[in-house]
Formats: C-alpha cells, sequence, structure tokens
C-alpha cells in the first residue's frame, strides 16, 4: 500500500516543495457520474465493504445512507463560500453517518470510528466536486483530504513542524485503520495539512492526490 511504503518527508520544507511541484501540472479530474452513481460506487469500494462485512447489515446500511445523504451533500455544497462553511457541513455529515450508523445493532453500533466516518465523508465530497453533474467549483479549494496511510505517514517526522510544535501528535510508520479516532485528532490533522498546502500554494486535495501518486 502506497501509503504505508511511501517516504516520510524529513521537514516541512521539503515537503512543501514536493507538493508545490506536484499542484504545477495538478487538475482534478472531471467525470460524468451523477450522485445515484457516486453513492453506489462509494458503497462498492473494497475499503467500505472490508469496514461494512463484520457488521450485521453494514454493506446495505451504508448504501442506503449514502443513496440518501450524496445529493444533499452536492446541493449543500453550492452553498458554501468558505472554508468555515465547509468544515461545518464537514462535520455535520460525519456525525450524521456516525448517529446514522450507533442507532443499528450493537455489532455496528461499537465499531465505525470517528475516523472511518469522516473519510468515507472526505471522499464522498472529492468525487461530488469531480463530476460535472454535482460539482461547486468553489468548493475546490476547501476540500479536505481524507485522513488514511496515504495521507497521514509521509507527515510522520514534520507533523510538530506543521503544528508550530503547539499540540504533541505522534504518527506511526504504519497508520492504523483506527488511527483518527477523536474529533480533535481530526481537526489537528486536517490543519496540518491545510497549513502545508498554504506552503505550497496548493490544495489540501492536491495534497491527497500526490500521496496517491507517490510509489
Amino acid at each position: 500500500m502506497p501509503g504505508e511504503r511511501a517516504k516520510a518527508y524529513a521537514s516541512a520544507e521539503e515537503a512543501a516543495a514536493a507538493l508545490s511541484g506536484f499542484a504545477k501540472a495538478f487538475v482534478l479530474p472531471r467525470d460524468g457520474r451523477t450522485a445515484q452513481d457516486l453513492a453506489r460506487l462509494s458503497a462498492d469500494s473494497p475499503w467500505m465493504k472490508a469496514l461494512s462485512r463484520k457488521r450485521a447489515g453494514g454493506v446495505d446500511f451504508y448504501a442506503r445512507w449514502a443513496a440518501e445523504n450524496v445529493p444533499k451533500m452536492a446541493k449543500s455544497a453550492r452553498f458554501v463560500s468558505n472554508q468555515g462553511q465547509f468544515d461545518l457541513l464537514v462535520r455535520r455529515t460525519g456525525m450524521d453517518l456516525l448517529r446514522s450508523w450507533r442507532g443499528g445493532p450493537t455489532e455496528r453500533r461499537a465499531r465505525l470510528s470517528y475516523g472511518a466516518a469522516f473519510r468515507a465523508v472526505d471522499l464522498l465530497f472529492m468525487a461530488i466536486n469531480e463530476s460535472e453533474p454535482c460539482r461547486s467549483g468553489q468548493v475546490q479549494a476547501f476540500l479536505h483530504a481524507p485522513l488514511d496511510g496515504y495521507t497521514l505517514r509521509p507527515l510522520r517526522l514534520c507533523i510538530d513542524e506543521l503544528l508550530d510544535g503547539e499540540y504533541a501528535i505522534e504518527i506511526p510508520a504504519v497508520v492504523p485503520s483506527g488511527f483518527v479516532a477523536t474529533e480533535e485528532q481530526y481537526v489537528l490533522l486536517q490543519a496540518a495539512i491545510h497549513a502545508l498546502a498554504d506552503r505550497a500554494g496548493a490544495t489540501p486535495v492536491a495534497y491527497a492526490y500526490l500521496c496517491d501518486s507517490r510509489p
């Protein structure tokens, strides 16, 4: 998995230089998928099936949730005009997924982590912004990078620098699926990626694609 093999950047300066170089030629992909297509493909993705198959009715539950919420997410994104508004939209959507999941049988209720729920939401917003029928142009600058081994491991040596040494966050060499366990962790890690993007004159979504492309 690239996120586990990729070399960690030695400093924020090195990470910013890599992102800056990548971002110069980066163009967000575009496609013709509808909201219904995005919901179905998200539910059918290998990582979601792996997350859901250990829980009673997990795949079916998520498929229904995505089918109902992806059109709402796309519509809401069209009214976003700044980062704060988008962050609130992400939080509202992620918390809805967590509350809905935890309202089911015990097998589901105990197993969907904060990080997994918000990774799903961040991936959905990225997919929405790649869809010509669904996208809202001004949202691209506000998108969050999904937090997983791909995006976190490269920052393990410079996370303190990106957060100005104010918070003690240690990213392991192999990032486990449940690493992001709380809202505070999620917010701080997103802040670090936004700080990196600002240094590079790029966007967090460009960083996500850089990480996905690294050998």
